[in-house]
């Protein structure tokens, strides 16, 4: 799912490995006091369009990369269906986009999601090399802030699904130095090293009670490499396993409140307040399903018929038009 963050300002070398994420990620005075050389200082700041206005404005998650293998579409292109380009992006004042490096682990088998994954990162690096007037790849806070001096658009990547990583530390730290600069640990799917919330329920699949052995190793060389560690999809006991793993704040890069809608994958009041004393910072996942429990329940509802059409959907499907517009269920 995409989602929209608040607007951040982020100190210098966020991104910086072994520097990362610091504790002041979360200050107001992170936040409020960079402004942009660009934009004007509001006197008032408790205004939301003043605050959007003035701030580098940063979204953690968009599935587009999907579009540019799979269509050869140009994020600088028209939106053709879509919700996410270059234009809508500058008129929307969005200055940086973490792209979802989103591989369906029901399409690929979990010893082949690799090739998957450098194809989606390739894919997103090419973008920038197509379009270097107007866009740029950044790996810090540094390249954000200068970048966004530029004029131009800062393009991000984010791994969504362990599985990515096929197992190996290895092609973690490859894809680190290829530009990625968070994973989420899974995606619906319990991986081989960490539980999902997406099938927690489901008896036949093989669980681990959060995190395994090799697990952990991932969060400390994530730690390590200066690689965020993102805890949307994980299942409760995987999140409480990373909180007692990392060394570093973490995030969630599109989640929402259980509160408010009971969804497996919206975190707890404590949840929350653990992210806190973390230093870590949560996105909110704006899909109805995530926001809006009655619409959820009628969603939940709607399941089996969705289930027995799901065979003769074509392209022109709910899904597909989702995954076309930057979005994914």
């Amino acid at each position: 799912m995409r989602s929209l963050t608040a607007s951040h300002k982020l100190p210098g070398r966020l991104f910086a490995p072994k520097l990362f994420a610091t504790a002041a990620f979360l200050s107001a005075q992170i936040i409020f006091s960079q402004t942009s050389s660009t934009k004007k200082n509001p006197a008032n700041m408790t205004d939301p369009a003043a605050v959007h206005n003035s701030a580098i404005v940063i979204d953690t998650h968009a599935d587009t990369p999907q579009r540019f293998v799979d269509e050869h579409w140009s994020f600088t292109d028209p939106l053709n269906g879509g919700m996410l380009n270059y234009d809508s992006a500058k008129k929307g004042n969005l200055d940086a986009q973490f792209f979802s490096i989103w591989v369906d682990p029901g399409q690929y088998a979990a010893n082949a999601s690799a090739r998957r994954t450098l194809e989606l990162i390739d894919a997103t690096l090419e973008q920038v090399r197509y379009h270097p007037e107007k866009l740029a790849l950044c790996t810090t806070a540094d390249d954000i802030v200068a970048t966004h001096a530029q004029g131009k658009f800062c393009v991000l990547m984010g791994i969504e699904g362990g599985h990515s990583i096929e197992d190996s530390l290895g092609l973690l730290r490859d894809y680190y130095r290829l530009g990625v600069r968070y994973m989420t640990l899974t995606w619906s799917n319990t991986n081989n090293w960490a539980d999902s919330s997406g099938d927690i329920e489901d008896e036949k699949v093989s669980h681990h009670s959060g995190l395994t052995p090799f697990g952990k190793q991932v969060v400390q060389e994530m730690n390590r490499l200066g690689m965020m560690v993102d805890i949307s999809h994980v299942s409760d006991k995987t999140f409480w396993d990373v909180i007692a793993t990392t060394r570093t704040p973490i995030i969630a890069s599109h989640s929402s409140a259980r509160a408010l809608t009971s969804a497996p994958r919206n975190m707890t009041d404590e949840m929350l307040l653990a992210m806190k004393k973390n230093n870590g910072v949560v996105m909110v996942n704006f899909f109805p399903a995530f926001i809006d429990e009655k619409w959820r329940e009628a969603w939940n509802a709607q399941a089996p018929e969705r289930k027995k059409a799901q065979p003769g959907i074509t392209a022109c499907s709910t899904r597909s038009m989702m995954r076309r517009g930057g979005m994914r269920i």
